[in-house]
């Protein structure tokens, strides 16, 4: 999650909407990030989920959702805008998590 959720802002840096909407690799890169970003969401413990509920789990899955199965509603919009203003935060939440838990289990602890 912490990889995808850095190279989403990675890749958005520097970028314009512009570019979102007329690169079409470029815009296959971000979502295929956001798709990485729902998909490890799905693995994530129901007590890490319930230890951090700043973190809204369903939507980053929601999300992942509309992209992978629903690609043909993708609002692009509202893509760039969580790209530039839920990621970063979300990305200092995520390190934190796994910051805390590889304090608690270890790095190379089965996953949680």
């Amino acid at each position: 999650m912490v990889q995808a959720a850095t190279l989403i802002s990675e890749f958005v840096a520097g970028r314009t909407f512009e570019n979102l909407l007329h690169d079409k690799l470029f815009q296959s890169a971000v979502e295929r990030q956001f798709e990485i970003l729902g998909e490890a969401c799905t693995h994530v413990s129901k007590v890490t989920k319930q230890q951090w509920p700043t973190i809204d789990w369903q939507g980053v899955k929601d999300f992942r959702n509309v992209i992978a199965h629903e690609y043909f509603r993708t609002d692009y919009a509202e893509l760039w805008y969580i790209a530039h203003h839920v990621v970063p935060p979300l990305l200092l939440m995520l390190r934190e998590v796994f910051e805390s838990l590889d304090r608690e289990f270890g790095p190379d602890a089965p996953s949680v």
